[in-house]
């Protein structure tokens, strides 16, 4: 090194004559670049595959499950593999977690989803009890059998008080049709008295008569197939009949809360392997039709309370929705004859005030 070269100069010369070392004689100043390169390798890889490689089985349908078949415990990793449909997956992935308690039933902390001036209005928030300190603290233990027999002793009072009619077994009769075509895909057996529904010159009875007709000439096959394109769908059915996301654009919101306090109130509790939360439209029916039919026994108004609280707001908005769904065939009959038969009770239970 020269006195004239600096650091720099010397570290620039060393760095040419290291590269010029390293690179092979017979690079030809015209080679291709990288990227040409590895697109011609990345086609000649797709053009040619290994031959070692296990070929994926063809999809058949008939080798899974029925969606509505699962459940909470169902293995459902014959849906996650690499042939089945990415919409089939989720699915069967979202009826895991809607019949899953533990992720249905979960309700957090969330902006405006609870009265945050109201310290009763949020489960576990309010003032606590004499009985919840007990609880708590480990002094004594809770008798649930006791206080069901003390609500059922009570009820038995009430119920001798209320008289059920003509009018209210209809009510019932009504509420539980639609409660089961709300719920689930009607099966031939139903489909069979469906048929035999006959109507009058009145709304409801040619409501009546519009269904049976739409039971009569739609297959079986069909009406299932509507049942699942409406409200189970790939990925999601074309309408969401719950009360939460009617009144709020969400699902399990504050109006799913507020229904859970109030049949907590009657002491009713979700039955074993019901997969719908409580603001679903066809629990709700399910619930006015036992208390027309007075097999659920509660106080005089608590109809209307809960038709005016959990139904009135929303449900003509739905039955609508669905007279006018693009999939319904048999189901917009069935639309019809909720939006009348709900527009008669609400004027019935306007007039009872």
């Amino acid at each position: 090194m020269t006195r004239s070269e600096n650091i720099m100069s010397r570290w620039s010369r060393m760095k040419q004559q290291s590269a010029r070392r390293a690179a092979p004689e017979d690079l030809s100043s015209d080679s291709k670049p990288i990227d040409a390169e590895a697109g011609d390798l990345n086609r000649a890889t797709a053009a040619a595959p290994a031959t070692d490689s296990p070929a994926s089985p063809a999809f058949d349908p008939a080798s899974l499950p029925p969606l509505h078949s699962i459940t909470a415990g169902t293995d459902i990793r014959s849906f996650l593999g690499s042939n089945v449909p990415l919409d089939l997956t989720k699915a069967a992935l979202r009826r895991a977690w809607v019949t899953d308690p533990a992720i249905r039933d979960f309700i957090g902390i969330a902006e405006s989803q609870w009265d945050f001036n109201d310290p009763t209005a949020m489960p576990g928030f309010g003032p606590l009890s004499a009985g919840d300190v007990a609880g708590l603290a480990g002094l004594g233990k809770t008798e649930p059998t006791c206080g069901a027999t003390t609500e059922a002793a009570g009820a038995e009072k009430v119920s001798a008080t209320r008289q059920i009619d003509e009018i209210d077994r209809a009510r019932a009769r009504e509420y539980s049709l639609l409660a089961a075509l709300l719920s689930r895909s009607p099966d031939a057996q139903m489909i069979e008295h469906l048929v035999r529904l006959s109507g009058d010159a009145t709304p409801l009875g040619a409501a009546h008569a519009a269904l049976g007709a739409a039971a009569a000439s739609i297959n079986p096959e069909r009406i299932e197939r509507e049942y699942f394109d409406l409200f189970v769908g790939l990925g999601r059915g074309e309408l969401f009949p719950y009360a939460s996301y009617y009144l709020t654009g969400y699902l399990y919101g504050r109006p799913l809360a507020r229904v859970r306090e109030t049949l907590k109130q009657l002491g009713l509790e979700r039955t074993e392997g019901q997969g719908e939360p409580e603001d679903h439209a066809g629990v709700l029916f399910e619930v006015m039709a036992g208390l027309a039919s007075g097999q659920i026994v509660a106080p005089g108004q608590t109809e209307r309370t809960i038709f005016e609280t959990h139904l009135e707001p929303w449900i003509g908005r739905f039955f609508s929705d669905l007279e006018h769904a693009q999939s319904a065939k048999f189901y917009a009959c069935v639309g019809t004859l909720g939006r009348i038969f709900t527009e008669i009770e609400t004027e019935a239970f306007s007039l009872s005030k």
